[in-house]
């Protein structure tokens, strides 16, 4: 699968040299100083068309006019990795700031309005998507229960993940042979409070493993799936994206 990885925060290394990571994944590594140049990448290869289609209900010819997000240039991107949204948010919020100390109060709403309208331009592009993403702990004195939040600028944290089919938390463990073992959670909890799995089709914890993915997309009949993955430092999610190449190990039998 011919994969883009753009790497915001130099964490390319995790996966090998640049040109290792080319031979991988068909493309070199790419990044980015800000979040404009970054956007403005993203609209070179695709774009929204508007179209026309007829929906028949029972004989009642319903038109239907949608905009759909295609490639451009032909190119043949067929999962692009971005590493991580927790950078992508933090070098928009400079951009905003400028010179000041402190975003202003109008500044906080246009920083998740433009981070808004990027996810859910990225939601529909015709390829799959994973985006990495730190995780932040915040106390629910409420309820008393610690949640695990994706660590974004701005109130986009509270609902990034319903533009994703899938919300995975890293997690890592001891093995009984005392190894580490790097996992996926996709059930969701109230500590884990993002979690999901629209495929319903994964357990609750599995292996740090694009492979069970694709393969659960495949039977589902989906031709791209959205992935988010929320996680500490070297919890696992740079590194998993070796996964998406058949021939490599998972994470667990590292």
């Amino acid at each position: 699968m011919k994969t883009l990885y753009v790497d915001l925060e130099n964490g390319y290394k995790s996966l090998g040299s640049r040109d290792s990571i080319k031979k991988m994944f068909g493309y070199a590594p790419l990044e980015f100083n800000t979040f404009s140049d970054f956007s403005s990448f993203i609209a070179q290869l695709w774009t929204r068309e508007r179209i026309e289609s007829v929906v028949d209900i029972d004989g009642v010819k319903v038109n239907q006019t949608s905009l759909k997000v295609v490639p451009k240039d032909g190119h043949k991107v067929e999962c692009m990795v971005i590493d991580t949204a927790s950078e992508m948010a933090k070098k928009y919020a400079r951009e905003l700031k400028g010179s000041q100390d402190a975003l202003k109060l109008q500044q906080w709403g246009k920083l998740k309005d433009k981070l808004d309208s990027f996810f859910a331009f990225t939601n529909s592009i015709p390829c799959s998507l994973i985006v990495n993403c730190h995780s932040k702990a915040e106390q629910d004195n409420e309820n008393g229960v610690l949640r695990m939040m994706p660590y974004i600028e701005g109130s986009t944290k509270v609902d990034v993940g319903k533009w994703f089919d899938f919300v995975l938390y890293t997690k890592v463990r001891k093995s009984k042979k005392g190894d580490r073992e790097y996992i996926w959670v996709t059930a969701r909890d109230e500590h884990y409070c993002h979690a999901k799995d629209r495929s319903q089709m994964l357990d609750a914890e599995m292996p740090q493993d694009y492979q069970l993915i694709l393969n659960a997309i495949k039977k589902k009949g989906w031709n791209t799936a959205k992935i988010l993955i929320i996680g500490e430092p070297g919890s696992g999610k740079t590194l998993s994206c070796k996964t998406l190449i058949n021939n490599n190990k998972t994470q667990g039998e590292k």
